[in-house]
């Protein structure tokens, strides 16, 4: 779209402000570097519209697609790897002034992969183990595994035969709540919103090893004081 304007921010937004674009621009920035994993992360849009979306941003200097025509790999360039800002900064005003995500928003793929994106892997045992997760409802698959280990981190619908850590018993709402610091870990635990089956260790190492995403202290700076959107 063109708004012919010669204000910076119309002409930044002609290019990251199509439909999906900065959301494709996310995915680039959290590691993503293929095209099938790119789409992995935007499972709601088109492959033709995911390719139009990146030779518009490939025009523009944002990434370096190979080979151009029908990119099998996506590079960010210089100035692609610059809008992480405007990308933290976006997802921070979110999570701190927009209500909690509506149940036809939460899909269980996305959510264990921004999960295991997320995980810091310095805490994680040596060896391989499994967590598992058994969703009581779910729009997708309802038995997931997160394989956790220092050198991975990421999520299957297929039993990995791995030692199991624990099981987590709940609803995607629950989990997503915790997770984007709606609530908080012993609150949910203590209302049975989430159940955690495994070792004496399970809850302190569920706790530590899935923490919180990113975003999640901007969401209890506006539960300090701030006001909130009414959902």
């Amino acid at each position: 779209m063109r708004y012919e304007q010669h204000c910076p921010i119309a002409l930044a937004t002609e290019v990251v402000g199509e439909p999906w674009t900065l959301l494709i621009v996310r995915e680039l920035l959290r590691g993503s570097t293929t095209f099938p994993d790119v789409a992995a992360g935007v499972p709601g849009m088109s492959t033709g519209l995911l390719i139009k979306r990146l030779r518009t941003l490939g025009t523009a200097g944002v990434v370096v697609l190979h080979p151009p025509n029908r990119p099998q790999r996506v590079e960010l360039t210089e100035a692609g790897r610059e809008l992480a800002a405007v990308v933290e900064q976006l997802g921070s005003w979110g999570a701190r002034w927009l209500p909690p995500p509506r149940h036809n928003d939460l899909d269980p793929a996305l959510l264990l992969r921004d999960m295991s994106r997320e995980i810091d892997r310095s805490v994680l045992p040596d060896k391989a183990v499994s967590v598992h997760f058994r969703f009581t409802e779910s729009p997708g698959p309802r038995w997931w595994w997160l394989v956790l280990s220092r050198d991975l981190a990421a999520p299957t619908i297929h039993d990995p035969r791995l030692p199991q850590a624990m099981r987590i018993d709940c609803t995607l709402g629950a989990l997503a709540q915790v997770w984007l610091g709606h609530t908080d870990w012993l609150e949910a635990l203590r209302d049975k919103a989430i159940v955690i089956s495994g070792p004496r260790s399970a809850v302190r190492e569920a706790i530590t090893w899935l923490g919180t995403n990113r975003f999640s202290g901007s969401r209890n700076a506006t539960d300090a004081g701030a006001p909130t959107l009414s959902s």
